[in-house]
């Protein structure tokens, strides 16, 4: 059965007779009328009463009409949506991010794509920056705010770098450093607090290499896998802590962040997706991340 038949079907149920569905439609009366026997051979029996001059429909014309009308219904709702996803007007789009990399300029951004595109349906997933790179691979996600890439993600992923996040000094509001520009020498004496090597191999190595071309080895008193760990653990008086600056997201009170000066440690913050997806809903907000791009990295990522 074709959406045709259904189509001059309902025609003729609505204007009463082969002459007016046909003039509507803009198609002979024979070949309205060869169809619709044909619709009728299709389902077994009659759907139209032709006995008298206006065509009237049987009780199972009745029955096939109410259900024609919504196979045609869903049928061009289906033609509209995918009309409008072709214009980027309808979908979804799965976002990962982390709070602490993306937390200033991510709601502002959000809130300029729904504005654009009220019609695409968001989820946002807050996902450590290692689980946004698995779930973009299988799919889980569509587009990820997240480390820059390396190996062997970066063979099956693009990438766009953002900004760099500087490295601060976070210390508790009555620790001498507190608010000050603090040196790495200034921390040769200093119980530090890291994030764990294998959580954030880039800081800790780096880190260590610059105390190295200073003359000292740092004491490192505690590490956590998770920077709101680290956080903890400078409140809680164990230390200072070197910390992106993103992470003031996280929290602020009991603690105070000072500046760390040879201004040598960052971590980047990349937008990232997977190669071949040519979504309208993703081209989109790409876009939108590159006309922010020069902003974003003026106001450090806020």
């Amino acid at each position: 059965m074709e959406l045709r038949h259904l189509r001059y079907f309902r025609a003729i149920a609505d204007y009463g007779s082969v002459t007016a569905a046909a003039k509507r439609l803009h198609i002979s009366q024979s070949a309205i009328s060869e169809q619709i026997l044909d619709l009728e051979d299709e389902v077994g029996g009659r759907l139209l009463d032709r006995s008298s001059r206006k065509i009237r429909l049987t009780v199972q014309g009745q029955v096939f009409l109410e259900e024609a009308r919504k196979t045609l219904a869903a049928a061009e709702r289906a033609v509209d949506l995918t009309r409008q996803s072709l214009q980027g007007e309808v979908g979804t789009l799965s976002i990962g991010f982390f709070l602490w990399g993306s937390g200033g300029f991510f709601p502002r951004i959000i809130r300029e794509f729904r504005r654009r595109r009220p019609g695409i349906r968001l989820s946002l997933l807050d996902m450590h920056a290692s689980e946004q790179l698995v779930a973009l691979e299988e799919g889980r996600i569509d587009v990820g705010l997240t480390r820059p890439l390396e190996p062997p993600f970066d063979r099956t992923l693009n990438s766009e770098l953002l900004y760099r996040d500087p490295i601060v000094v976070a210390v508790r509001p009555d620790h001498p450093f507190a608010r000050r520009r603090v040196t790495i020498k200034q921390l040769a004496d200093e119980h530090v607090v890291l994030c764990d090597r294998k959580a954030s191999p880039v800081i800790f190595d780096k880190f260590v290499a610059l105390c190295a071309e200073e003359g000292f080895t740092p004491k490192i008193v505690n590490t956590s896998p998770t920077w709101s760990g680290v956080l903890t653990l400078v409140e809680a008086g164990e230390g200072v802590a070197l910390v992106p600056s993103g992470v003031r997201h996280l929290r602020t009170r009991g603690l105070a962040f000072s500046t760390f000066e040879p201004n040598r440690l960052s971590l980047g913050l990349s937008v990232v997706w997977k190669r071949g997806n040519q979504g309208v809903a993703l081209g989109e907000f790409l876009a939108l991340l590159g006309e922010n791009k020069a902003k974003i990295q003026r106001s450090g990522g806020n």
